[in-house]
């Protein structure tokens, strides 16, 4: 019996890592295309794993996009100030699309409305 148990907590341990490493692929994004876009930050949700920024899009008629991140230990670690990223404000972002054609993709550069940039496109994304 015990055999069995050791075989099925390896297996689940296995299989655990397999769709971790999924969920935490760019698979969702073309990471071989840049594409820009200048919005106003309706929602910034910096967390572990994954942040999430929404903008309220100044061009091309889209309203809301959500776009995805890095996690805030890791944005924080290479200079994510908050001061940066606060709702209400005017921000360019660089950003991976999604593949799938649906709004959104994987963002890799903020500008704020002062001119200050932070560039992640380097950080694991590959």
């Amino acid at each position: 019996m015990t055999r069995i148990v050791k075989f099925l907590t390896a297996a689940f341990l296995m299989a655990m890592a397999v769709m971790a490493s999924a969920h935490h692929s760019n698979t969702p994004f073309d990471m071989s295309r840049r594409l820009e876009a200048t919005g106003v930050i309706t929602k910034a949700n910096f967390k572990n794993p994954h942040s999430l920024l929404t903008l309220d899009l100044i061009e091309g008629g889209e309203g809301e996009v959500t776009y995805e991140g890095h996690s805030l230990t890791t944005l924080r670690h290479y200079g994510l100030k908050p001061s940066l990223v606060k709702e209400g404000q005017t921000v360019t972002i660089g950003y991976a699309p999604r593949i799938d054609g649906e709004p959104g993709g994987i963002f890799l550069i903020i500008t704020g409305a002062s001119g200050e940039t932070l560039d992640f496109s380097n950080f694991g994304y590959e």
